[in-house]
């Protein structure tokens, strides 16, 4: 690896069986879910304090599972969508710090996005390896999402 390479900070999830990651930058908070999955969720929002966070649905997005939208898993990554509206992804585990060079990550094709639903909200992938292990990890477009969403919405 150069020395001039650009390292970012990333935090990575599971969903499903993928792993996704997303800027350290777009990440406001991660929370223990615990607290607010005792509260009532209504129409996948969720009141964190004062705030009222819209649950994205990953879970049933990215897997084959068809889980329901609220906040069932323990934790909570708060970020912003387009709009600057907050925007929480419910996951199993804390999420994993990693610092990785952006050289990695490789634009998915445009056919790939739109081959499944769910794929549109992601944009890049890096595959990784370490030792005899490979990793994929996608990164989540989270600012896209939110604009492609509502573009589907329209063309309807």
């Amino acid at each position: 690896m150069d020395k001039e390479s650009k390292v970012s900070k990333f935090i990575v999830f599971k969903i499903g069986e993928n792993l996704i990651a997303l800027l350290v930058s777009d990440v406001i908070k991660v929370v223990d879910c615990y607290a607010i999955a005792t509260r009532q969720t209504t129409m996948g929002l969720v009141q964190l304090g004062k705030h009222i966070i819209k649950l994205l649905d990953l879970h049933q997005q990215l897997s084959s599972g068809d889980l329901p939208q609220q906040c069932n898993q323990p934790i909570l990554v708060i970020t912003r969508n387009s709009q600057g509206e907050l925007c929480g992804i419910s996951v199993d585990e804390p999420p994993d710090l990693l610092e990785l060079p952006l050289e990695f990550f490789r634009l998915l094709p445009q056919s790939f996005r739109y081959e499944k639903p769910g794929n549109e909200m992601l944009s890049h992938v890096a595959v990784i390896s370490h030792k005899e292990v490979t990793k994929t990890i996608f990164l989540l477009d989270i600012k896209g999402t939110i604009s492609l969403w509502n573009q589907h919405q329209l063309a309807e």
